[in-house]
């Protein structure tokens, strides 16, 4: 399932492994969608938190700092 997940399926032998198969595919295709869906609410969420983020630095100007080396 992609670089994210290790997906284990546990069957005994009643279980058909063309159905297992089929079965495997159809959730691994859901679940690619839930991860991604996951993803991009977390990048944007990063994004949204670094967009508010005010550096202490950013209200000090050149000026202010000629004036903390000048004799």
């Amino acid at each position: 399932m992609g670089q994210r997940v290790i997906l284990v399926v546990i069957f005994d032998e009643r279980s058909s492994l063309g159905l297992v198969r089929l079965r495997v595919r159809k959730a691994n295709a859901e679940l690619e969608r839930i991860f991604e869906t996951i993803q991009q609410k977390v990048e944007a969420e990063k994004t949204r938190r670094l967009e508010g983020f005010d550096s202490p630095f950013a209200e000090i100007t050149d000026e202010d700092i000629d004036n903390l080396f000048r004799d």
